[in-house]
């Protein structure tokens, strides 16, 4: 699948194996990550930054799984967008919600939610293009610095992903 070497999870030992048991059999091991596993150092640290907001409190996992996809979908990486797209849908958006996401999250989430992810499809978007303003909704939608960085860090890293795997991806 790839042109470098990785594990693929029957084959999976050691710390890699560890990492891999983070995903229900029924999800299973995302290509991106077993991917990753070229280097398990990079894995880890990429599954440390994800763990780390998965435990926090303010970020749920369908608002994590809304980032992804925002992200992935508009830094045009298929994978992850329809990976994500599927998730949210077996969480219970419909495909309406779903494409609403870039145009109207309020559709598909709760004020404080959707105005989080109106911020980060804006920053991956058009970084340059976020001003002072963008950053005072979320800000007044219950938002710390901290959470609008790590959402828009998470929602943007779906760049990297895409980037990373494209390049390796045996066609």
């Amino acid at each position: 699948m790839f042109k470098i070497d990785y594990v693929v999870p029957e084959q999976a030992e050691g710390r890699v194996k560890d990492l891999y048991a983070a995903f229900p059999p029924q999800v299973g091991v995302p290509a991106p990550i077993q991917l990753y596993s070229a280097s398990p150092r990079y894995l880890a640290n990429q599954m440390a930054m994800a763990g780390t907001l998965m435990k926090d409190e303010a970020f749920d996992a369908g608002l994590l799984a809304a980032l992804r996809y925002v992200g992935a979908s508009t830094a045009c990486f298929g994978f992850c967008t329809t990976f994500n797209k599927s998730m949210l849908q077996s969480m219970g958006l419909t495909e309406a919600e779903v494409e609403s996401l870039h145009t109207d999250p309020s559709k598909a989430f709760e004020p404080k939610d959707a105005a989080l992810i109106a911020f980060a499809i804006k920053a991956v978007a058009d970084p340059d293009a976020v001003t002072e303003a963008d950053v005072e909704v979320a800000r007044a939608a219950g938002w710390t610095d901290q959470q609008i960085f790590e959402a828009t860090a998470y929602s943007a890293q779906m760049a990297t992903v895409g980037i990373v795997f494209r390049a390796f991806a045996a066609r």
